[in-house]
C-alpha cells in the first residue's frame, strides 16, 4: 500500500473504488463519474425560461463545477454562474489563480483546462469568413438580400445532411472559406 497523493489514499484505496465503480452495472449512482462521448459545454449555461445565467444543473452542470468537486465542493461558486454582477471567464480565472490558499493554482488540472477554455474562446473571438473579391462582386446582392431565418433553415438542413434549399446559400457556401 503505497500513499501516491501525500494525503493518505494508497493505491489499494483506489483501485478498490474503481473496481467497485465499475462492477456497478445494474443502477449508476449520481456520484459515480458517467462516461458519455458527448462533449462537455465550456460556453455559458442560460436557464432557457428566465435567460439568467445558471449553473447547468445536476444533468448537465457547469464544466468547472463537475470537473472539480474538491475545489467546488459546495457545487457553488463556480465560473460563469448567476450572479448579480456579471464577471468575465478570464476575470474570474485570474481571481481563482490568485486565490489565497492557492488551491486553484495547485491543481494542474484545473490550470490546464481554464487555460484551454481561454485559449479555445480567443481562437473563436477570432475567427472570421472570407472570400475572394471577385466572388464577393459577384455574389453582393445576395449577401444583402439574406436574412437571418435563411441562415438558420440552413444550418438545419446542414445538420441532416440535405443539400441547401436557398439558392444564394447554396453559392456563398462554395465561395466562403473559415479563417
Amino acid at each position: 500500500m503505497i500513499d501516491i497523493s501525500g494525503s493518505g489514499v494508497t493505491d489499494s484505496d483506489i483501485m478498490s473504488h474503481a473496481f467497485a465503480n465499475a462492477s456497478q452495472e445494474d443502477e449508476i449512482p449520481s456520484l459515480l463519474i458517467q462516461r458519455s462521448s458527448a462533449f462537455i459545454n465550456e460556453y455559458t449555461h442560460k436557464d432557457e425560461i428566465t435567460g439568467l445565467r445558471s449553473d447547468g444543473g445536476p444533468s448537465n452542470p457547469n464544466h468547472l463545477l463537475g470537473s472539480f468537486p474538491v475545489l467546488f465542493p459546495y457545487g457553488a461558486g463556480g465560473f460563469e454562474v448567476w450572479r448579480k454582477e456579471t464577471v468575465p471567464y478570464e476575470v474570474h480565472s485570474c481571481w481563482a489563480l490568485q486565490y489565497h490558499d492557492k488551491r486553484f493554482c495547485h491543481d494542474l488540472h484545473f490550470v490546464f483546462q481554464v487555460f484551454g477554455v481561454m485559449q479555445k474562446r480567443m481562437v473563436c473571438r477570432s475567427a472570421a469568413l472570407q472570400m475572394k473579391r471577385s466572388a464577393y462582386q459577384n455574389s453582393e446582392v445576395a449577401i444583402w438580400m439574406l436574412k437571418p431565418a435563411d441562415l438558420l433553415k440552413a444550418s438545419a438542413e446542414e445538420a441532416h445532411c440535405v443539400p441547401f434549399s436557398n439558392l444564394s446559400v447554396q453559392a456563398l457556401h462554395s465561395q466562403i472559406t473559415a479563417v
